[in-house]
């Protein structure tokens, strides 16, 4: 029939269209990546990198391979309440992983929709790009975990005053922990609400005494003061 033949033909040009508009929103984005798209060379132990998966991805083990036409349906549905579900956690880690990406450049990009398609563009990037092991370590290697330290080799010694390797699961899964907000969840001037967070990380990893867990994830915590809290301002 004429008429099916003609909504087909309006389908395939609506279908281009809509492909070479996210293609193009993915080149515009892609132009404000940093020139060093390789993962960062640290390499973390498996056991490190199983702490993390287990409490920022779920206990992942693959992520889908993303284009500029996919992204969009993929975030859409996480976005619309699908983050707990598998896909969801390996949305977050890519996210995670992209995130550190643009992080290296230096220059901030010009308003938030184009931050946002530059985000979506280093995802894109290290979905098809890098292996899971490699964004893990690039987590990892170029976070920030409170207290002015980059990556968790310095944030062992920032947080404990001993390297890495030094540490006992216990005191790795809170420097994990503290990679969602290091300074709301501070566990010196935050007690109660680093509490919370801790057991929810012990309950991802599976162990069974979180009370003795928590207890020697702070035993040899370096006590630094707190900063002062804003002041509130007075109205006249």
């Amino acid at each position: 029939m004429a008429w099916i033949r003609a909504l087909l033909a309006i389908l395939l040009v609506l279908a281009v269209l809509v492909a070479g508009l996210c293609f193009g929103l993915h080149a515009y984005g892609a132009s404000d990546l940093p020139d060093d798209l390789e993962p960062n060379r640290y390499r973390a132990s498996s056991d490190l990198r199983a702490l993390y998966l287990a409490v920022e991805a779920d206990g992942i083990d693959d992520a889908p391979r993303l284009n500029p036409v996919s992204v969009w349906g993929y975030w859409l549905w996480h976005f619309s309440g699908g983050q707990r579900e598998r896909l969801g956690a390996q949305l977050r880690l890519l996210g995670h992983a992209g995130h550190s990406l643009v992080a290296r450049q230096e220059a901030p990009q010009a308003g938030a929709a184009r931050w946002h398609l530059t985000n979506l563009a280093a995802t894109i990037h290290v979905s098809r790009q890098w292996r899971l092991d490699r964004m893990v370590d690039t987590v990892l290697a170029e976070s920030g975990f409170g207290r002015n330290a980059t990556g968790i080799e310095q944030a062992a010694q920032a947080w404990y005053g001993h390297p890495l390797d030094e540490l006992v699961a216990e005191e790795r899964l809170l420097l994990i922990a503290l990679l969602k907000g290091p300074s709301y969840y501070d566990p010196a001037c935050h007690p109660d609400r680093f509490a919370e967070r801790y057991r929810w990380a012990i309950a991802q990893v599976g162990w069974s005494d979180p009370d003795a867990a928590l207890a020697r994830a702070r035993a040899r915590l370096r006590a630094l003061p707190c900063p002062a809290p804003a002041p509130t301002p007075t109205i006249p």
